[in-house]
């Protein structure tokens, strides 16, 4: 084919090349305009859109970015600034922003502005980057004294905000503009210093944006279909986060706008969190309670801060324990549960001190009660109390519900404490249901309040080494002393006095009356994996304390737990200490006694409630026996406790069942007896070891004190009474372990085993001794016998022996000699004598029985109880010997038989 020419003149080529030129422009300029607009407002309707629209959020013109802005008094540090961008194709815009390197006061609109986070609470600067500009001074010695402060107070920590809001308004969080707006409001009225930011608006919705803050940084990312944004804010320095919340809440949690008329929507709620980050060289305040309890818990539905001046204190509802709709339920009336019993739903109410958790409206009743209650009720009749501390004026309200209380002395550091829980803990201190008390506890008349130092008002009356110092009236003692102050564990030099000095505790221990008790909670239990107390830091001044009771001169001490106080780490234990070693029977007692004396002492309520919601007789039963832990930690002792030491043994020894021995009559003496006898070898250091053997019949004080009195005072039921008197004694054996004389009869072939005299003994316990009958000194009574550990020499703190009683004192026993088949089984009837009142009596009575001179007691008891066994069929045993004494006397008073067995 002939070649061919196109001829193009310079006017087309001009023409294309413009209309190129104009046609790229207008897809540009096309494409331009949808992406600012955003994809989702570009192409659907506002009807249509499920991002609701509020006017006045949204007349905001103009895609200008804000500014980053310096307040007055700070310059841009000397910084090197680069940056480095990924692939942005998911990102309808980005934006990069550097602060001025001048200020620029005119542009920031300080509202409810905020103490900078990176100073302290004295304004001494925290942060290790940037500075203000220093004013000159002629002094440069200062100057550079001051900058070496300075330096020393830039410490590596900080704190971070972690902030989630939802129900908030969707086109405002997909407006890249607004937000960092928000952002830049928020960090000049938070007196912070925003040296650059960075936002991305993304594909179909949403915006990511950081900035860089003099003192670290803030970030959040939106969900506009969502309505939610999650804010993060970290900065350096000791002073607190938390007064940003409200300029957050309001600056980016606004409200949908109603899409129709009648329209209900949900307004913006927030949760948050605060933590500490870094390193301090001391526990800060927020690293305590306050933070692991409230402001480290980021899904809090309510949070809300009633107080913050020494105390703080507040309300909140946790999801894992209640509910923020059955709360509101509670609050808006109706036929509801909620509404009809909104007591069971409101919000928990906490109280701190120094970061340290104090009461909580849910632990209220159970702690308090567990604290004051249990002294209370084990004292026979508590005139006079005094509380050392107790600020809640919960403690004082529980022993005003006492009508045997006559005064109540509470001395406490801090009358701010007690004016700010009348004020916002009115339920702590209200006494105004207790008939005969006052709506606030400390105007009831018996109440007598000390605004002291409790250490200084303690000694200055009742130190015995200092006795002018004392003053007037109040040199009357107490029965009994609370002490709710600091917990051991705080890190305080008050707790540090108070819990390791000896001076005050020998005042506690004068300021008691004789029969006088202690009780004083010892902060949170020990578990069975922990070291000692003494090896602890944490614990360490518990264990000095209870060092410090045990040397004063008190004779009892006992720890108990209560697990529902409310606090942080849950169980809480308490320390209670007798200065009688009788005060022990009543703390011993039965559910049936403690359910009496509550009947009889505790004060009527106007409301007809039950003025103890938690404390009773079987809660009391449940105090009476130390912990498992407390028994596993003190064998950890080193060196090891004697009663350790016996228990291991115990354990450890070769047991012997039932079958291995017999009880027979023995015919080789004088007057023949039952006895045990071995039907196999037993060598030494063996136990008995079944459940017959712990299976035993328990008199307690009070049973013994009820039927011996109405033994020996009533004679028309002692008859009645005999043959129960007769088994109590005759079988059985006493001891004051439970502080007064209780009575144990073996329910196992024991009961039969003799005494063996001369020495002959070949059962018992070895700790004992050789002690015979014919050694020991009727009139001298050996401490090493007594149940009185202060007697004895021994720790009055043994929670292995109060645990393990019956098993060390009752099951304890071994053989301490080889014993072959076919020996009697002999045991030392004096270690049995446990109470100084028995042993003149039983010392001589076992005399005349080993000499021959008198039968054992049992014998007499048996031999007496023949009468009964005598009795005719059909009549009573007291009719028989009744009618046997009295026959001359019936025949001359011609009575019948009958109207005799109906008068008897």
């Amino acid at each position: 084919l002939a070649p061919y020419k196109v001829m193009v003149s310079l006017r087309f080529l001009f023409l294309s090349f413009l209309s190129s030129i104009l046609m790229a422009f207008a897809v540009g300029r096309a494409a331009r305009i949808i992406l600012l607009e955003g994809p989702a407002n570009a192409f659907m309707s506002q009807d249509d859109s499920s991002l609701r629209n509020r006017p006045d959020y949204h007349e905001y013109t103009g895609r200008v970015m804000p500014q980053p802005v310096l307040l007055d008094g700070k310059v841009v540090p000397q910084t090197m600034f680069s940056q480095k961008f990924m692939d942005t194709a998911a990102s309808v815009s980005s934006s990069s922003l550097l602060a001025p390197e001048v200020s620029s006061s005119e542009t920031t609109e300080p509202v409810n502005e905020v103490k900078s986070a990176c100073t302290d609470e004295e304004g001494k600067k925290q942060c290790s980057r940037g500075g203000s500009p220093v004013e000159e001074d002629d002094d440069d010695d200062d100057d550079d004294e001051s900058s070496d402060d300075d330096d020393e107070e830039h410490l590596p920590a900080g704190q971070h905000l972690l902030v989630d809001i939802k129900d908030v308004d969707g086109y405002f969080l997909n407006d890249a503009a607004q937000l960092a707006n928000a952002m830049v409001n928020l960090i000049t009225q938070s007196r912070l210093t925003l040296l650059s930011y960075h936002c991305h608006e993304l594909i179909p919705n949403g915006v990511s944006c950081v900035g860089v803050l003099l003192e670290s940084h803030i970030s959040f990312h939106t969900w506009p279909n969502d309505g939610v944004i999650t804010l993060d804010l970290f900065t350096c320095g000791s002073n607190p986060l938390m007064p940003s919340l409200p300029v957050i809440e309001t600056l980016f949690g606004v409200p949908r706008r109603p899409s129709f008329i009648g329209d209900v929507v949900a307004k913006p709620s927030m949760i948050w969190s605060h933590k500490l980050r870094g390193f301090r060289p001391e526990l800060s305040m927020l690293e305590k309670d306050l933070s692991s309890m409230i402001y480290g818990i980021m899904d809090l539905d309510l949070l809300s801060q009633l107080h913050s001046k020494g105390s703080t204190s507040g309300d909140v509802v946790n999801p894992r324990f209640s509910s923020m709709a059955s709360y509101h339920r509670s609050l808006q009336g109706g036929d509801s549960y909620e509404a009809t019993h909104p007591e069971y739903f409101k919000p928990d109410r906490i109280v701190f001190l120094d970061g340290i958790v104090q009461s909580t409206r849910l632990g209220d009743a159970p702690y308090h009660e567990a604290l004051v209650q249990p002294a209370m009720f084990t004292h026979p009749n508590p005139k006079r109390a005094a509380i050392i501390g107790g600020g809640e004026g919960a403690t004082l309200r529980e022993i005003l519900k006492h009508d045997t209380i006559e005064q109540v002395v509470m001395v406490e550091i801090d009358e701010i404490m007690v004016d700010v829980s009348r004020k916002f803990l009115p339920s702590w201190n209200n006494c105004s249901d207790i008939i005969g008390s006052a709506d606030w506890c400390g105007d009831d008349p018996r109440a007598i309040l000390f605004y002291e130092d409790a250490l200084a008002w303690f000694i200055d009356r009742y130190n015995p080494q200092n006795e002018e110092s004392k003053k007037g009236d109040y040199l009357h003692r107490f029965d009994v002393v609370v002490m709710d102050a600091l917990d051991p564990e705080d890190d305080v030099p008050f707790a540090e006095i108070l819990y390791d000095n000896d001076t005050f505790m020998r005042a506690l221990f004068n300021g008691l009356s004789d029969d006088g008790i202690l009780v004083i909670q010892v902060g949170e239990t020990s578990y069975n994996d922990d070291p000692p107390d003494a090896w602890t830091n944490k614990f360490s001044k518990r264990a000095r304390f209870i060092d410090r009771v045990n040397e004063v001169g008190f004779e009892s001490i006992h720890i108990y737990e209560e697990p529902r106080g409310g606090f942080d780490g849950g169980v809480w234990m308490f320390l209670i200490a007798f200065k009688s070693f009788e005060t022990r029977a009543r703390w011993y007692a039965s559910p049936f006694q403690i359910e009496l004396e509550i009947h009889k002492r505790i004060r009527r309520t106007k409301s007809g409630d039950r003025a103890l919601r938690y404390f009773d007789g079987s809660t009391m039963k449940a105090y009476q026996h130390p912990p498992k832990a407390a028994e596993t930690l003190y064998c950890r002792q080193d060196p090891l406790p004697k009663s350790c030491i016996l228990h291991n043994k115990i354990t450890k020894s070769k047991s012997f069942d039932l079958e291995s021995f017999e009880v027979r009559m023995d015919e080789s003496k004088s007057s023949a007896s039952r006895g045990v006898f071995a039907l196999v070898d037993i060598p030494a250091h063996s136990t008995v070891r079944s459940k017959e053997v712990i299976e035993l019949v328990q008199f307690s004080p009070a049973a013994v004190n009820v039927i011996g009195k109405m033994y020996d005072d009533y004679y028309e039921v002692a008859e009645d009474l005999a043959p129960v008197y007769a088994y109590m004694f005759g079988y059985g054996y006493s001891n004051n372990f439970f502080g007064e004389a209780s009575a144990f009869v073996d329910s196992s072939f024991l009961t039969f085993m003799n005494h063996g005299c001369n020495g002959t003994s070949n059962y018992g316990k070895e700790e004992q001794g050789d002690i015979t009958e014919w050694s020991a000194d009727p009139d001298k009574f050996l401490p090493h016998l007594s149940f009185n550990r202060r007697q004895r020499g021994d720790s009055i703190f043994d929670p292995v022996l109060d645990r393990n009683f019956y098993e060390l004192v009752i099951d304890g026993d071994i053989t301490t000699k080889d014993i072959k088949a076919g020996d009697e089984i002999l045991d030392n009837y004096l270690r049995m004598i446990g109470t100084e009142a028995d042993w003149n009596h039983d010392v001589v009575m076992l005399r005349k029985m080993c000499s021959g001179q008198g039968a054992a007691e049992i014998e007499n008891y048996e031999s007496n109880m023949d009468i009964y066994d005598e009795t005719p069929e059909g009549e009573s045993s007291g009719d028989a010997v009744e009618e046997e004494e009295d026959d001359d006397e019936e025949e001359e008073d011609g009575e019948e038989d009958e109207d005799e067995e109906e008068e008897a």
